[in-house]
Formats: C-alpha cells, structure tokens, sequence
C-alpha cells in the first residue's frame, strides 16, 4: 500500500500529539520495509524527521493545523499522491477528503470541557464548538478504523457515538527512552538546567498544559498547606492559561514557590524528572497519561488523580487522591516527601509498570490496522 500519514503535529511543537506521532513515524520506519510512505510535515518540523528507509519520504506543507487553509491543502496533496490509505493522527480530518483513512483520537476533552478551555479572556485554542463536532463527527464516521490510547476514551466513543466496538482499536502510548533511569546526567548536567530554568530544590511537578480541567490550581492549594519549602514547578507554555495560575498563586501567598518554566526539551524535562520529589498529575480528565510513564522511567514517583485512565494506565504504580481534595493531595506529597521506604517503593513499582509499554508495539499494533485495510 501506499500510505500518507499526517505528520504536522510531529516534534515538541505538537505537545502531547506530537510525542505520539514522532515515536510512531520512527518505528514505523523501522518495522516496515514493504508499505511505501509519504509523511507530511510542516516547515518547522520538516528538519526533524529524515528517512532511513527509501520507502519513506517526507513533504512539506505549508498550513498549521486547526486552520481553514489544511481544510482546502491537505485535501489538494491527496488528490495529487493518490494514496491508499491516509493515517489523521488527530481529529481534524478535512470535510473533503473522502478517501480509505483511519483517525487517532486521543480524548474527547473539548467535548467534555469546551467552555473551560475558551476562556473569555482568551480564544479557543483548537476550533470553535461547532466546527470541532462538524469534524469530529466526520472522522468517527467516514474513517475505516479508530485508533485510541486507552480502553477509557475507546469506551467514551462508543457510549457516546454509538459506534461499534471493532471499529475502535487500542494502542497505548509509551514512555521514550529519554527518560530512562539509566539515562544518567552528571550533577553538572543537572544542576545547569535548574539554574537555567531558575529552579531550587527540593519541588514537586507538574507537566502539561494550564487548562483548568488540568486542574493545576488544586496543586497550588495543597502547596499553601504545606509548611515546608517545597516548591511546584509547572513545565507548561506561558500562555494565558498559566498566567492565570501565576496569578492565582499570588492570591494563594506561594507565588515564591511557584515556577512556571515555559516549554522546555525534552532532555532538560528528564533531568526535572529525575530530581522531583513526585510528578503530581491532578487532571479530571486525560486520554492517557503519558507524563506519568515517563516520569516512571525517570525513576520519579507519581501521585495521580484518581480517575479511570490513570487506573487503567499506572495501576498499582501510581498514589492516587480524590482531584477535588487539596488536603488529600497535601498529605500524599507530604507523606512521598518524607517517606524513603515509600517512595523506593513506588519507584520500583514504576519501573515495572513502564516497561509493559513501548512505541515500538504502538507501531506493530499500528501496522496491522493499515494491513488490515488493505483490500
């Protein structure tokens, strides 16, 4: 087959989607010798992914995503490449594409909290309300399979689409090997990056966005009952969502504990990592998790929000607390803080737990849904 994936989101700059689609398009190029692959990437991501394989090759495209022009310039490039199968690895799969296509879809979180991420202050960050049901609905829809991170949002899909169970596939996610413990850095190394990003220990972490369904804020309120210097650094964009948690944090009398670092790479991340106290994942809502994999890998303990996906995800590895309690997660990063048999406890638990994933079996598992739709 003649296979186009979507790759724009490919590199840090795509976030979450981003990790997902680089880590599959590199194994990808390392299992299959056989399907001929064109990956489209943007001008700014182009640089990053260079075939080894000559049956894999790249194109430039000149459209960001979200955006009114990849509706009408995607569909132009397939029509040009006439390709068997199209891989979206996000939800937004142009209206005119009617194509064999198969669509990843990581969360079903602006469904769920839309109007908490358009803040009036600040507009919606991926589409408006209805052309994100108008989109969504044609990639559930008109797509050959669905693949999803977790059995929880696979689950959410189909009470909530009426779709049926085979057509949706599972494929986890998993932790790069960045952020493995044998990844050592030199206390040099180490303590270059906290300078750098203005960082003193001891801290908690938190890693991802400042949406409020991140539910961020609930960190910074545990933070006030605490009474020793620990402090929570929060590796998210500057953007208006985290000046909000600045703010809120001066309101709370922490700001001088409270270090928002801005986006940061992915090698400084795994040093933050491997010299946090806890990752604290206090989400209501994830598609999968992933921060919480790779600070496993890190050796850094987490304590998570007692929700389904992480359940699903970190099972035992993980301390969970009620997401609407800031005294309850007061007392798990206290008790992690001051405990070392605990915390060596769940590190081992950790480490056990990440290596039941690996984006090479998302990629096996990847392949044969394209194989599968090869008739």
């Amino acid at each position: 087959m003649k296979i186009l994936i979507d790759a724009r989101f490919y590199g840090p700059e795509g976030t979450g989607v981003g990790t997902y689609v680089e880590n599959l398009v590199e194994n990808l190029s390392r299992i299959d010798s056989k399907n001929e692959y064109v990956i489209l990437l943007k001008k700014s991501n182009f640089h990053l992914f260079n075939p080894k394989r000559d049956n894999f090759r790249k194109i430039e495209v000149d459209t960001h995503w979200y955006s009114l022009k990849e509706q009408i310039l995607i569909p132009k490039i397939l029509f040009k490449e006439k390709p068997d199968l199209v891989h979206f690895p996000h939800f937004n799969v142009p209206l005119f594409w009617s194509g064999k296509f198969v669509v990843t879809i990581h969360d079903l979180t602006i469904s769920k909290f839309g109007k908490e991420i358009e803040n009036k202050k600040y507009p919606l960050l991926t589409l408006k309300k209805s052309a994100y049901n108008l989109i969504l609905n044609k990639a559930l829809k008109s797509s050959k399979k669905i693949i999803t991170p977790s059995n929880f949002v696979k689950s959410d899909l189909i009470k909530n689409y009426d779709l049926p169970e085979g057509k949706v596939i599972v494929t986890h996610e998993a932790a790069d090997e960045t952020f493995t413990i044998k990844n050592d850095m030199s206390e040099g190394t180490t303590r270059k990056v906290l300078d750098k990003l203005k960082i003193k220990k001891p801290y908690v972490l938190t890693v991802g966005n400042s949406y409020k369904y991140k539910n961020v804020d609930l960190v910074l309120n545990a933070l006030q009952k605490l009474k020793n210097n620990l402090s929570l650094v929060h590796v998210s964009k500057k953007d208006g969502f985290g000046k909000n948690l600045v703010e809120i944090s001066k309101k709370l009398g922490v700001e001088d504990r409270f270090i928002l670092t801005g986006s940061v790479e992915v090698n400084d991340l795994a040093v933050l990592y491997k010299g946090a106290k806890a990752l604290v994942l206090p989400s209501l809502s994830e598609g999968f998790g992933l921060p919480g994999l790779e600070a496993m890998a890190s050796g850094c303990p987490v304590i998570a929000s007692d929700i389904e996906v992480f359940r699903e995800v970190y099972e035992e590895a993980a301390l969970y607390f009620n997401p609407k309690n800031n005294l309850e997660l007061a007392n798990k990063i206290e008790l992690i803080s001051q405990n070392d048999k605990l915390k060596d406890e769940q590190v081992k638990k950790g480490l056990k737990q990440v290596k039941k994933y690996s984006w090479r079996n998302t990629a096996e598992q990847t392949l044969k849904v394209y194989n599968s739709l090869d008739y």
